[in-house]
């Protein structure tokens, strides 16, 4: 059973977490769009391919982002425990401070099984499916064929020189 200290310590963990972790997704998505938007454009390509090479690149991205937020988070969170002295009351009243962090340590210890069970498993799956979807992009046909001082008339209505 847990106390309403250790009740608080993971409640301050959930919020920083889920923040740090789609603003990291957010960071890292729009690092892959802006390194692969060329080989993307001009292609034809259908909607639904462009979205399946972005879901099956995310895979790696959750392995870069977890530890990042599970960081952030518990810095956030023991920063604000220590910040409003909530250590030295509870060491005060007779508590052994690892009681308090024994469940921070559990679902820590969930996450990583987890996270090597998705590193393991699924994530060369999804980096299979990622490089394979690349190939079949790059060899449907050729991008954007810009060259210096000439015009490029590959794309319907409009003109490039």
């Amino acid at each position: 059973m847990l106390n309403k200290v250790q009740l608080n310590l993971l409640k301050q963990h959930i919020g920083p977490f889920l923040f740090c972790f789609f603003v990291l997704m957010f960071l890292l998505l729009m690092q892959f769009l802006m390194l692969h938007v060329d080989k993307l454009v001009g292609k034809g390509l259908p909607l639904l391919v462009v979205i399946e090479l972005i879901l099956s690149n995310l895979a790696y991205m959750v392995v870069l982002a977890v530890p990042m937020a599970i960081l952030v988070s518990t810095l956030i969170a023991f920063g604000k425990f220590s910040e409003w002295n909530e250590l030295n009351a509870v060491r005060a009243a007779g508590v052994n401070p690892i009681k308090l962090i024994m469940p921070v340590l559990v679902i820590s210890t969930a996450l990583f099984i987890g996270t090597a069970y998705f590193s393991n498993y699924i994530l060369p799956e999804a980096n299979h499916k990622a490089r394979s979807l690349f190939i079949d992009i790059r060899m449907a046909k050729p991008g954007f064929d810009l060259e210096e001082n000439t015009i490029y008339e590959g794309i319907e209505g409009y003109t490039f020189l």
